[in-house]
């Protein structure tokens, strides 16, 4: 009888969770590996659950020699999604007219996300004059596009038939145009879809079809 107590004892004092270590004597979670992972096959997660830690998440990337690390922005020559500030100064008073930026079109989508452009000493007292009557008001041309010849991104920054003036008189002057752009890693959080195209007919409204999987 007093043997038969002391099993019941061992057996109710086994706690009914545990943790493993693997090349670790102190595991710090139920699975704790040091060391390299191998799956042949598939990985199931049955009930991954959400996170609750934005800050400081990482991503699992596989390298180019198919090796699975943690993707760490601050050790990465670039991120999924770029920011980028491009100045130039002393501007033509035509504008931007085609800039190269090298950025290759198979690799990265470019777009421009703002801008705005200044005089001498920051002066934003900008104006533009139409060339065709000083009643027109001409239409803006900012925008990123690829370039299939040289296979990079290009950069056009202008307005229609006009020029831009500034200072007194507002004469024609050079001015400094400041464009926000953002670059994203295609293949990596950014696809190309096939371009959308909707004729109107001449209408103001239409129904453009739904972008492939969506």
């Amino acid at each position: 009888m007093k043997n038969l107590l002391i099993l019941c004892l061992l057996f109710t004092a086994v706690p009914l969770w545990a943790q493993v270590g693997i090349n670790t004597q102190t595991p710090s979670t139920d699975l704790d590996v040091q060391g390299s992972v191998k799956i042949d096959e598939k990985l199931y997660l049955e009930n991954p659950g959400n996170s609750t830690q934005i800050r400081g998440s990482k991503l699992l990337i596989q390298k180019t020699d198919e090796e699975i690390i943690e993707y760490d922005i601050d050790q990465s020559k670039y991120g999924p999604i770029n920011y980028a500030q491009f100045i130039f100064r002393e501007t033509s008073t035509n504008g931007l007219r085609n800039y190269d930026t090298k950025i290759n079109i198979k690799k990265y989508i470019v777009t421009l996300q703002g801008y705005y452009f200044t005089a001498e000493n920051n002066n934003t007292n900008v104006l533009l004059k139409s060339n065709e009557n000083e009643n027109y008001i001409e239409g803006y041309q900012f925008y990123a596009y690829p370039n299939p010849a040289t296979e990079t991104w290009f950069i056009r920054a202008f307005v229609n038939n006009s020029t831009f003036r500034s200072g007194t008189g507002y004469n024609e002057n050079p001015v400094d145009i400041f464009l926000n752009i953002i670059i994203y890693r295609n293949g990596f959080i950014a696809k190309t879809i096939d371009p959308i195209s909707v004729n109107l007919n001449n209408s103001e409204t239409g129904t453009a079809p739904l972008p492939s999987g969506f």
